[in-house]
């Protein structure tokens, strides 16, 4: 099965009030719904993913919940390097890892590495809010499914969109 869609989104909002440590801190109930919503609507734009890999930190996991609250089962690996990673950083993880053998792939984190991301794909730099997920299709199957030539744009969700 080949990779034929890229989804880079950043967690939803998240809380400062109770976390003693960054990597702790939850989502808000704004970042819920958010999530939740996001979701809904990759449901409804046949985007949702059949893999994530994802942040470690708490608000990614909480994120991920609620994207996938009303979906089958997504096969979701959290990876400790990619909290806080810079894009260089995700790049390197991704090759690493390979391409995944399979149609939908969710890369979930934080900025600003996901801006820098965006902007490798895109070549466009932009800000890339709380809860924004960022579509990508596969134009050339060919090419390394991680040189920026090989996808475009074809959709951006924001949460202040949905909600």
């Amino acid at each position: 099965m080949a990779l034929k869609h890229l989804l880079l989104m950043r967690h939803a909002k998240s809380s400062w009030q109770h976390a003693s440590r960054d990597h702790e801190r939850p989502l808000n109930e704004r970042g819920h719904q958010a999530a939740r919503a996001v979701g809904a609507s990759l449901r409804a734009r046949n985007f949702m993913p059949s893999e994530i890999w994802s942040s470690d930190s708490q608000r990614t996991r909480e994120t991920v919940a609620g994207l996938c609250a009303k979906s089958e089962a997504v096969c979701t690996e959290y990876l400790s390097g990619f909290y806080l990673a810079p894009a260089n950083k995700v790049m390197y993880l991704c090759q690493e890892r390979g391409e995944p053998n399979t149609h939908t792939l969710m890369l979930l984190g934080h900025n600003p590495g996901w801006e820098e991301v965006f902007c490798h794909f895109t070549n466009i730099p932009r800000r890339f809010p709380s809860g924004g997920c960022a579509v990508f299709t596969r134009q050339d199957p060919q090419a390394d499914w991680l040189d920026a030539e090989a996808w475009r744009l074809v959709d951006f969700i924001q949460p202040r969109d949905l909600v």
